[in-house]
This record gives C-alpha cells, sequence and structure tokens, in this order.
C-alpha cells in the first residue's frame, strides 16, 4: 500500500502539556471509479466532482482518496489537506467490498462518499453514496442476470446503510423512493455539470475537418453518443434512419454517427434488416471517444439524436448545448427535466417521429438556431462546480450532525 500524507497534516503532532489539539474531520472519497483510464457517465461525474471539490471543500477538513493504483489526469494534484491512498488488491475484483471494507475497518474516516451506489461491506459511522439511476429496476431487460442482480442488492444495501443518498435529478429521485422504498429526507438532488474545459463552440475548421477524418466521418450527419444498447434505444434509431434515408433525405447522404461501447441489445438492434447492407455504410461506429475528439464529433453533427427510453439525468445534452449542436430527444424520464424548452422532442416509441425531427432540423436553419441559443442558455445553469458545491452542503451538513 501506498500512502502519500500531506505536508500540513503530520501522521503524529505532539500536543503542548494541557492544551489539547483540535482534530480535523476527516472525508475519505472513493476515487477508484474518478481514477478509470476509460471514462464514461459515472467516471466522469466522479472524476469531475472530485476536482471542483478541492477548490469547495475547506482546508480545515481534511480528505483522503483511496483508488486501487496511482491518482493520474490531473486527480494527483492535490491541495495541502487532501491526500492519496492507494489500497492494492491483487485479486482485482470486489476491490470495494473487501479492500476498502479492510481500510474502513482499520481506518475508518469520519465520514466516507462514494460517488457511485456500490459500498464497501463494512462501513464508517457516516456515509453518503450517489445513485444515478434505477434502470435496472425500471427495464431489467436491459442489463445481464448477474448485472441487474448485482446492481439491486448494491443499490438496496446503499438505501439500507447509507446515512443519505444524492441522485442526479428528480426523476432519478421519485424512481428511487418508488422501487426502494427510500427515505424520502434523505435523497438529495445533485444536478450534473459539463466539461467546460473539453465542451465548448469549435471555431478551428481545419482541426475539426481532420478530427472528423480521422474516424472517416464526412459530414452532413447525425450523432449519438451513449451505450449502444437497448435502454438507450438503438433499435428505435436505426429504424428512424432508415425511414429519414428512404423518405426524407434521397440526395443528401446523412450519416449515423454512434459514438459508445456496445452493450446488450445491440446485436438484436441490428437484426431482422432494419438497415440494409448498402445504408449500412453509412453508419459509423467510433467505439469509445476521448473528451478531446468528441467536442469536434459534436461540432459537426447537424444534431445529436437521443430518442432513450431512460435516462438518470442526459449528460449528452449538456455537452452537445455547449458545443452548439441542436438537440432531438426523448420526452420521456429525465430529459425533460435537464432538456427544458432547449429539446426538440419525440416520442421514442415512434420511428416515423424521430424521422420526422430529422428532416425538420436538417431543412429549418431557423429550428436549428433556435435550439442552439436556447441550449447555450439552459447549459449556463448546469456546471460541476454547482454540483460540488451542492454535494459539499449536503456532505458538510451530515458530518455537523457528528462534529458541528
Amino acid at each position: 500500500m501506498s500512502i502519500t500524507m500531506p505536508s500540513s497534516v503530520p501522521a503524529s503532532v505532539p500536543a503542548a502539556v494541557g492544551v489539547p489539539v483540535e482534530r480535523k474531520t476527516v472525508i475519505g472519497i472513493d476515487a477508484s471509479r474518478a481514477n478509470a483510464r476509460q471514462r464514461t457517465g459515472t467516471e466522469w461525474y466522479a472524476f469531475n466532482l472530485i476536482q471542483e471539490l478541492k477548490a469547495v471543500i475547506p482546508d480545515t477538513v481534511r480528505v483522503v482518496l483511496y483508488s486501487k493504483d496511482e491518482l493520474r489526469d490531473g486527480l494527483e494534484q492535490l491541495p495541502p489537506n487532501w491526500e492519496s491512498r492507494i489500497l492494492r488488491w491483487r485479486p482485482g475484483r470486489f476491490w470495494t467490498q473487501m479492500r476498502l471494507s479492510w481500510e474502513m475497518l482499520r481506518r475508518p474516516p469520519d465520514l466516507l462518499f462514494v460517488p457511485a451506489h456500490a459500498l464497501p461491506l463494512v462501513l464508517p459511522e457516516r456515509c453518503v453514496t450517489t445513485i444515478h439511476d434505477v434502470a435496472f429496476m425500471a427495464r431489467p431487460k436491459a442489463y445481464g442476470f448477474f448485472e441487474r442482480l448485482y446492481h439491486r442488492f448494491a443499490a438496496g444495501y446503499a438505501v439500507d446503510r447509507a446515512d443519505l443518498l444524492l441522485t442526479v435529478s428528480e426523476f432519478s429521485r421519485a424512481e428511487t423512493i418508488k422501487y426502494f422504498g427510500a427515505d424520502p429526507a434523505k435523497v438529495a438532488v445533485t444536478p450534473l455539470g459539463f466539461d467546460t474545459r473539453s465542451y465548448r463552440p469549435v471555431t478551428n475548421q481545419g482541426t475539426l475537418d481532420n478530427v472528423l477524418g480521422r474516424y472517416n466521418i464526412r459530414r452532413p450527419y447525425f450523432l449519438f453518443v451513449g451505450r449502444l444498447e437497448s435502454k438507450k434505444n438503438l433499435a428505435g434509431l436505426l429504424h428512424a434512419y432508415r425511414i429519414f434515408r428512404d423518405k426524407f433525405d434521397v440526395s443528401r447522404g446523412y450519416k449515423l454517427v454512434l459514438v459508445g461501447k456496445k452493450g446488450i441489445g445491440y446485436e438484436a438492434a441490428w437484426r431482422g434488416g432494419i438497415i440494409s447492407p448498402a445504408l449500412r455504410r453509412d453508419v459509423i461506429e467510433t467505439g469509445y471517444v476521448c473528451s478531446e475528439d468528441s467536442k469536434y464529433l459534436y461540432a459537426g453533427a447537424t444534431a445529436l439524436v437521443f430518442p432513450s427510453w431512460y435516462e438518470g439525468f442526459g449528460l449528452p445534452l449538456l455537452e452537445a448545448w455547449a458545443c452548439r449542436t441542436p438537440v432531438i430527444a426523448s420526452r420521456l424520464a429525465s430529459i425533460p427535466e435537464v432538456g427544458g424548452d432547449a429539446v426538440l422532442y419525440v416520442d421514442p416509441s415512434e420511428p416515423e417521429e424521430i424521422a420526422q425531427a430529422m428532416d425538420s432540423i436538417s431543412q429549418d436553419q431557423g429550428l436549428r438556431k433556435e435550439l442552439v441559443e436556447k441550449g447555450q442558455q439552459r447549459v449556463g445553469g448546469f456546471t460541476w462546480r454547482k454540483t460540488a458545491e451542492s454535494t459539499w452542503i449536503r456532505l458538510s451538513q451530515l458530518a455537523a450532525i457528528r462534529f458541528g
């Protein structure tokens, strides 16, 4: 195990005779997901939240970041009152349940924050966790048997044992209460933000063309960002794209760009001949794309098309708006809560309606401009600093129960 101690918090502090030493409150944060090499939704949430908490948590509090490996990508740059505690675990699997539990038994912090719903089996006196969504309950067929079982156990355990549950939207809060009977008084909403350094309008046309070229993308195209799975309505998107190409786009040759890893339901979405072999050549799958490149994919798109069945929040909406890209999205789940009036809404069960929206946004420059302007206005209300500030308010209030 490797431990980096901050210079301002020595391992032992001799006290003057008869003078009590005030001990700093210790907040532990599970940074294992934030430290992942390839980050998607939950990992980006943990990464950006921790980075912003560095500027929010006062230096009167000690913070310990727990991880499996050396911190990277800026996480290792710590304020004086923060430390990195690397918890090696040779088996690899069940690090949270086993290795982090052992650390909680040996050296528990005053409060542990886990930015996902998988908690260690051994907990300190105070614990906070984040439940991003409960899609595994609402749409169980979108998950494998063991994955569904794991998520149900982890979320149920979190609801029972955590002192405070954070979630990312009012929709997810209601779903957590509905499916797990969580006490409404201990479920708080802290909406997500977007990375202002990575996602912003693109002004360099040459760089944009170069990045698109690396992925063999040629404009015009529609963009989807997310896991390629049934929960995201991949089959409905492909069906809508076929209708759009057959009925509305006979000459322009619009492409469909799919950004994300394959998930459950990917193969089924392609079965049944929804997309002909000739048209499939115009569907470009990029796999995982780093944030440095993804802003260019957003910026080059005519629109983000996001007809998901279920979302706890819908982070791609913010990223598209930040890049001045209009959005077509489902009117289900949390999306209207996040999207407000800055989205062209569709019924995800109606591919014809999605195709019609694609045609409208491709033809109507005024509509595109209106959606871009509304998106720019709305995205300013979602920042990681705001997420960190609202998170810290709740963590500090909980810690004050014991230390205030």
